[in-house]
């Protein structure tokens, strides 16, 4: 499978004065990529807004599977423009199909107290294993990464192996997990743009982390999984084609559920964005 052009998914074509068309990634993917919608919805919004205004919440619900052979249209509605707060509905559609619903926030520039969470001790991403090193001796994930990696088109470190190792040899370990990684391509340094790739990214892996104490992985024939709703905060600017930390886990998981955490910190330590994710893991 070719790699993904981030650059291409992420150019839509405007149709109307508020909707938005994208393109999917070609067959043999057949349901769409949760972290491709987000992003593509995030370019929609962000080009109905003011230039002073940044991103800093997107609460993002997966209605039905996409299917990646027909674009999708992205129609904004403009909720609010206040004085110092914007909000934005988007709704993406194939056909007579409603897909996808996000709600996004902006906001003007403001000055407040400041901290975050002290990064936990880990190796740097060049001190990490490529998946070359870390599965040299396991052909199955190291299919399992590679794909991985061509499908987002991104280069993958960990710093401790992910919970579909273990899990694979039967063990049960604590449901977290943590990566290091950055596009193959640029992103450059267009806000929207900038967004839309930590939004890309951040469905990547996250509501794997809740199987590590089933000693299961989503892609056990005896598992059913999706994304049911995604949400972002972001705290400060991130640029995905250079090295970020993904710090995932998950607190809680039951009837048919699991909820997963994650934060994204970029190369100096910054925390830069928040995730929460509740998807749909039960058995068949």
């Amino acid at each position: 499978m070719p790699p993904t052009d981030l650059h291409e998914l992420l150019a839509l074509e405007q149709v109307a004065p508020r909707t938005f068309r994208g393109q999917t990634k070609p067959p043999p993917a057949r349901r769409s990529y949760g972290g491709e919608v987000a992003a593509q919805a995030i370019c929609a919004a962000g080009g109905t807004v003011p230039d002073d205004r940044s991103l800093h919440s997107a609460h993002m619900s997966f209605l039905l599977p996409g299917d990646t052979t027909l674009p999708i249209d992205f129609e904004v509605e403009d909720v609010r423009d206040g004085g110092s707060f914007s909000a934005r509905r988007v709704e993406a559609r194939q056909g007579d199909r409603a897909i996808f619903a996000m709600s996004a926030s902006y906001q003007a520039p403001a000055a407040g107290p400041e901290h975050q969470p002290e990064l936990h001790d880990g190796p740097a991403p060049l001190d990490s294993s490529a998946p070359g090193e870390l599965f040299a001796a396991d052909p199955v994930n190291r299919a399992w990464a590679d794909h991985l990696a061509d499908f987002l088109d991104v280069e993958l470190r960990f710093p401790y192996p992910p919970v579909r190792v273990p899990a694979m040899r039967g063990v049960a370990v604590p449901a977290r997990q943590q990566v290091w990684a950055r596009t193959r391509q640029g992103i450059g340094s267009e806000a929207v743009l900038r967004d839309a790739g930590v939004a890309y990214l951040s469905d990547m892996l996250l509501l794997a982390t809740a199987l590590g104490p089933h000693r299961l992985t989503l892609q056990d024939e005896r598992i059913a999984f999706a994304t049911i709703n995604h949400t972002i905060w972001f705290h400060a600017p991130l640029r995905v084609d250079e090295w970020f930390r993904y710090d995932q886990e998950s607190r809680w998981a039951g009837r048919g559920r699991a909820l997963c955490h994650g934060e994204m910190y970029d190369e100096a330590g910054q925390l830069c964005a928040t995730t929460m994710q509740e998807g749909l893991v039960r058995y068949r």
